[in-house]
This record gives structure tokens, sequence and C-alpha cells, in this order.
């Protein structure tokens, strides 16, 4: 009988912390954590008082229902939106962002009816959005790791 090809190799989930402390799904172990920023429309600061509340209430339940963790939320200045988000590897930035901006921009119009006097157009949220990847482990750090014998 064969032995596996990796029988005397320790497996990689159970080598190092970083790796033990990932994130399990089916078929992968991940840590994928994403600041995203983005701005209201001509930068309105409408973000504010009871709308500042339930947006914070909204994006944390499109988060739970659509599958990844918010980790952190903060409305700045009533007029843009800093998230820290985790996410598992196969959920797409742009369509989590279009989610999000979305249904809470819906959710809003809704609720609250004045918003649409300051945004003459109809949206509440700018165009664009900024990304930033952050995990716990440094880009030396992987390297290293990569890299050692």
């Amino acid at each position: 009988m064969r032995k596996p090809y990796f029988s005397d190799r320790p497996s990689l989930f159970h080598q190092d912390k970083e790796v033990r402390d990932l994130e399990k799904a089916r078929t992968c172990a991940y840590q994928a954590n994403y600041h995203l920023i983005w701005a209201t429309k001509y930068r309105r600061k409408v973000l504010v008082g009871s709308v500042e509340v339930r947006l914070e209430g909204i994006l944390k339940m499109i988060a739970a229902r659509s599958g990844f963790q918010l980790l952190a939320v903060r409305i700045h200045h009533g007029d843009h939106v800093h998230l820290f988000v985790s996410a598992p590897p196969k959920t797409s930035i742009p369509k989590m962002v279009c989610v999000l901006k979305c249904v809470s921009a819906k959710l809003l119009f809704e609720e609250f009816p004045q918003l649409k006097q300051h945004l003459w157009s109809r949206h509440l949220w700018s165009e664009g959005y900024a990304v930033r990847t952050a995990g716990n482990v440094t880009s030396a750090k992987i390297e290293e790791y990569i890299n050692r014998a």
C-alpha cells in the first residue's frame, strides 16, 4: 500500500497559529477583510441623527443576510461611510458594495422621504467606492512563511 504524498508532513491547518485562526468554509480556509468607503451623492451631509442610526442597522442586516460579517461601521461627517467587512472568497467586492449601497438607499428613501429634498437626482450614494484589503498578517510575514524550508 502506498503512503500518501504528504503523510510525513504536518497538516498546514495545524502548523501555524496564523493558519489555524482562519475562517473555515466548505472547501477553503480564509481571512478576507475589506475596508470599504463611499460617499453620499454631492457629498450632502444627510447621514445624521436618526438616518445615521438607521443606516448602521440596515448595513448590519444586509451583511447578515448576504453571508458576510460587518466587523465595524462608522458614518463620518454625515456624508461618507466606512465599513470593515469580512467576506468569504466567493464574494465579489463590486457585488457586495452594490448590494450594500442599493438596498440601503432604497430602505432609507422609503423610511426618510425628506432625503429626496436634499438629493434631487434620487440617488443617495455617489457612483464610486474605495476598497483596501486588511489582515493580521503582513506581506513580509507571508513571504517569510512561503520561503521557509
